[in-house]
């Protein structure tokens, strides 16, 4: 009987935490939307098969009309070949995800896409303090309680070129559902 409670009590702490997780990116997004409304392609640097439902959720709050290009990646040495398609492909901003394990907010991985991003004139946001101090030019989300923290690298970089509708290629996935933004992923090649 304990086996079996102890049990439950970990498939709810989980789902539970996946809700928390989804819920971290609306206020992302109205800030970046009213912050940038013009910017609706967003950059996104993961383990794609391990954070599928955190870029499922960021989908959901971008809305339609967003477009998510997925840089899947599975070792932090491909991180500035990951920056460079996202910078490539016209991504607006990079949104870093709090759980992925290579590119969250605070992990080396996303510190050094960040600096190869800032090169080349695209910006990122997070959830968590951290962010700021790797680069990031605003935060807002559980992890700041729900304040924005700005940077003064926010200065400039509304100038960012907007994307070209010529995104899809081959060997990209894309996913589109009603009421959240289309997501195309790319392998880190």
């Amino acid at each position: 009987m304990n086996r079996i409670s102890t049990s439950l009590f970990v498939a709810v702490a989980a789902f539970a935490g996946l809700a928390l997780q989804a819920e971290d990116f609306q206020p992302l997004m109205k800030t970046s939307l009213a912050t940038w409304p013009a910017k609706q392609h967003l950059g996104v640097i993961c383990d794609y098969r391990a954070s599928r439902d955190e870029v499922m959720a960021l989908a959901r709050a971008a809305g339609e009309g967003a477009f998510i290009t997925v840089v899947d990646v599975r070792r932090v040495e491909e991180a500035a070949l990951a920056a460079n398609l996202i910078a490539n492909h016209k991504a607006d901003y990079l949104v870093l995800l709090p759980g992925d394990r290579l590119f969250r907010d605070g992990a080396f991985g996303a510190t050094l896409a960040i600096s190869h991003l800032g090169q080349r004139g695209v910006p990122a946001i997070g959830t968590t303090p951290v962010a700021l101090k790797q680069g990031a030019v605003f935060s807002m989300g559980d992890g700041t309680r729900g304040e924005l923290l700005v940077t003064d690298r926010l200065i400039g970089t509304v100038d960012v070129i907007l994307p070209s509708s010529a995104m899809t290629e081959k060997g990209a996935l894309v996913l589109r559902e009603a009421g959240m933004a289309t997501i195309a992923v790319l392998p880190a090649e």
